[in-house]
């Protein structure tokens, strides 16, 4: 049933409790910049939201991620863990603690459903087999729907060794739960370092379908495509000339709209619930949106919890 919620009344104290401090502040050029306040990890109504943008370049913030994000897995215990959202982007990261995080994502048998990683200006080939590693373990019972790897530093070289990991596996095309329809990986790689002839060779071969979001799109599973690639224009793939920049010297992330920017301004009511803003309407391609696109009537429709939502924006 369509509907929507409300507009939130005005922050009060509630029954003697202090508001929790703003998760958002404005940096210089006017961007958002997400503050260190609250929890990095959320234990919600669709599984655990790991909520780390632009919140772990600060000593010891990963580390208290990790540790956060290993004891609200283990509190599940045998009925296993969906994790509905790991987004670390917009972050610093080392090497090392890249693949601390996929070490313990894989040791625990977690579920991972969307990756959003954009933003990195670390996440290199090196980090980009770490990645390829931890999928060539997964079991078709924890696949990932989506992952957002815009605007970072990877080269043809890492490209082709995540390919190599699709291609070697028949993890996907995945089956949808509820239509049983074959589904493939959601992937971002916008703004990368890329080689486009080397994207466009195995959108030849069937591996990759491109994937231009607006009303009546459909996947490249239904056709054997392990990767559907967002694009903005078909036969482009937005990818950077030369060398990727040191983490140094690469430039400040940008602004980006999604989910998870209005959750820190404000529009989440409690954990799993999302306020849709009065008014909101997804701004235009050139604006980093990184969230998988819904459409009407989809839109406007209460989603189900648990595993069974997530795979619905895939359908």
């Amino acid at each position: 049933q369509a509907f929507w919620l409300k507009p939130a009344p005005k922050p009060t104290a509630h029954r003697g409790r202090p508001l929790l401090p703003c998760a958002c502040r404005v940096a210089a050029g006017g961007l958002p910049e997400m503050a260190a306040a609250g929890p990095l990890v959320i234990n919600t109504g669709q599984g655990l939201e790991i909520r780390g943008r632009r919140r772990l370049d600060k000593v010891g913030a990963f580390e208290a991620l990790l540790e956060q994000l290993v004891q609200e897995i283990e509190k599940k215990g045998d009925q296993g863990c969906i994790i509905s959202d790991c987004d670390v982007s917009q972050n610093k990261l080392s090497y090392e603690q890249f693949e601390a995080l996929f070490t313990a994502l894989g040791a625990h048998s977690a579920r991972v459903l969307r990756f959003r990683m954009f933003g990195c200006a670390t996440i290199n080939d090196e980090v980009v087999r770490v990645i390829a590693d931890y999928f060539r373990l997964l079991s078709q019972e924890h696949l990932p729907t989506e992952m957002h790897l815009s605007d970072c530093a990877i080269t043809t070289e890492g490209f082709t060794a995540l390919m190599a990991a699709f291609e070697e596996t028949d993890l996907y095309p995945a089956t949808h739960p509820g239509s049983m329809r074959p589904t493939a990986l959601y992937l971002r790689l916008e703004n990368n370092y890329i080689s486009e002839a080397a994207i466009q060779e195995k959108v030849d071969a069937g591996i990759i379908k491109p994937f231009k979001k607006g009303p009546g799109s459909q996947g490249g599973g239904r056709e054997g495509a392990k990767v559907d690639l967002v694009v903005r224009d078909l036969g482009k793939y937005q990818q950077k000339q030369g060398d990727p920049p040191s983490p140094e010297e690469a430039p400040p992330p940008k602004q980006v709209h999604d989910r998870s920017t209005d959750l820190q301004q404000g529009g989440w009511q409690q954990p799993g619930q999302w306020q849709q803003p009065g008014g909101w309407q997804q701004p235009a391609w050139p604006q980093q949106v990184q969230a998988r696109p819904t459409w009407p009537p989809q839109q406007q429709q209460q989603q189900q919890p648990g595993l069974q939502q997530a795979w619905g924006a895939m359908a």
